[in-house]
């Protein structure tokens, strides 16, 4: 087992906080050179404590970070340390920065946008549909979508990301290898499979009240911009907000019915000065980045007698979205005509339908039926970072 690897699990699991973490790192150099440190010079770094030497006395013996270790090797994780090349770069900007990053998966590169979307836990469908879209747009564009990968806006964050084929990490409130929440196991598979999970929390970290508002520095901190879709009054969400103003990060704001209690956070915000987003555009807008080398092109999806449309091929698409798109290519269809066509039941039609409107690729019409939407101009576009 790497001696080094083990010194670094030992320092996660010390309790002590980042700040003073870093002061010993910055004085030490490494993980190794602290725990071989005589006692007088640890005390000699300033904000170390007689508490801070006894849990460092503690951690030096700690043969739990050894087991540790070995199971973080076995669930194909890694730890990347503040002074690795894949640590995030402008989470390494945070006075408050963790040492350590355990992560599964892969961290976006150091050019690459990363934005950050976040919400209630129990959102209203319009929230949902907003979070799953604005997700979808930015990865198409080439984002990294962040979130915390909780269920409501988290989740439907993550799979708009997913869904368009792009990139989404996930920031858990407990370690990598808990399954939290059970109801995302999946979700949390295809994160992986794209992106990654990460944590600054050490394997094993049951999620936590206090973990979470912790954990959200770390979302907010690792972006260039946080994004809050529906947030009530007190919401964690609004915590984010708040750390992505003092850490000195764009907070942009879905707009809501001002008669649900749950757009009450996001229209306190607005009030506030916070820039009102509607699309992904707005984000880069904000976040003074043009949008160069769009690539437009067609997609018939109109339809005449006798002439089946062409169905349009999209990263992401379910099987079920595949077969719904297929049958209204044949024209105009009832929703109980599209389940009978695909042999779908009908609860994995709706969320399809559903998806395939956020999309615009399929339209509601009046009375329960659905068509193809109007032909347009498919955009895709690289973004350029700001000197």
């Amino acid at each position: 087992m790497n001696d080094e690897l083990v010194a670094w699990v030992r320092l996660t699991r010390t309790g002590i906080s980042p700040e003073r973490l870093l002061s010993l790192l910055h004085c030490f150099k490494s993980p190794m050179s602290i725990f071989e440190a005589d006692e007088d010079a640890l005390l000699s770094v300033e904000g170390i404590t007689d508490v801070h030497l006894s849990k460092l006395l503690r951690a030096k013996s700690d043969e739990g970070a050894l087991m540790d270790a070995q199971r973080l090797i076995s669930i194909g994780g890694k730890l990347v340390t503040y002074f690795d090349e894949q640590y995030p770069p402008l989470l390494r900007q945070l006075s408050d920065a963790p040492i350590a990053l355990y992560v599964i998966g892969e961290l976006p590169s150091s050019d690459e946008l990363c934005v950050a979307i976040v919400g209630t836990r129990r959102p209203s469908d319009y929230g949902r549909q907003v979070s799953y879209r604005l997700a979808y747009e930015l990865a198409s564009y080439g984002a990294v979508v962040v979130s915390g990968m909780a269920v409501g806006i988290d989740g439907a964050a993550h799979q708009g990301a997913l869904d368009a084929g792009g990139k989404t990490i996930a920031v858990l409130g407990c370690g990598v290898d808990v399954a939290y929440p059970r109801a995302h196991a999946k979700l949390r598979e295809r994160i992986i499979g794209s992106g990654a999970v990460l944590s600054e929390f050490p394997l094993g970290a049951t999620p936590q009240p206090w973990h979470f508002p912790v954990r959200n520095r770390l979302i907010s901190g690792m972006t260039m911009a946080t994004i809050v879709v529906e947030a009530p009054h007190n919401s964690g969400a609004l915590l984010t907000a708040d750390w992505a103003l003092e850490q000195g990060r764009e907070v942009l704001v879905v707009p809501g019915p001002i008669t649900n209690p749950n757009f009450k956070g996001n229209h306190q915000l607005i009030k506030e000065g916070a820039q009102v987003v509607e699309s992904a555009e707005d984000v880069f807008a904000a976040l003074g980045i043009p949008l160069e080398g769009v690539k437009a092109s067609k997609v018939v999806v109109g339809y005449s007698e006798g002439v089946k449309a062409e169905v349009p091929t999209l990263p992401g698409l379910s099987q079920v979205e595949l077969k719904i798109l297929e049958v209204l290519s044949r024209g105009e269809r009832h929703i109980d005509q599209i389940v009978r066509e695909s042999g779908a039941p009908i609860s994995e039609v709706s969320m399809a339908l559903l998806q395939l409107e956020v999309k615009k690729l399929a339209t509601r019409q009046r009375g329960g039926f659905y068509a193809l939407s109007q032909p347009q101009e498919a955009k895709g576009a690289k973004y350029t970072k700001r000197g």
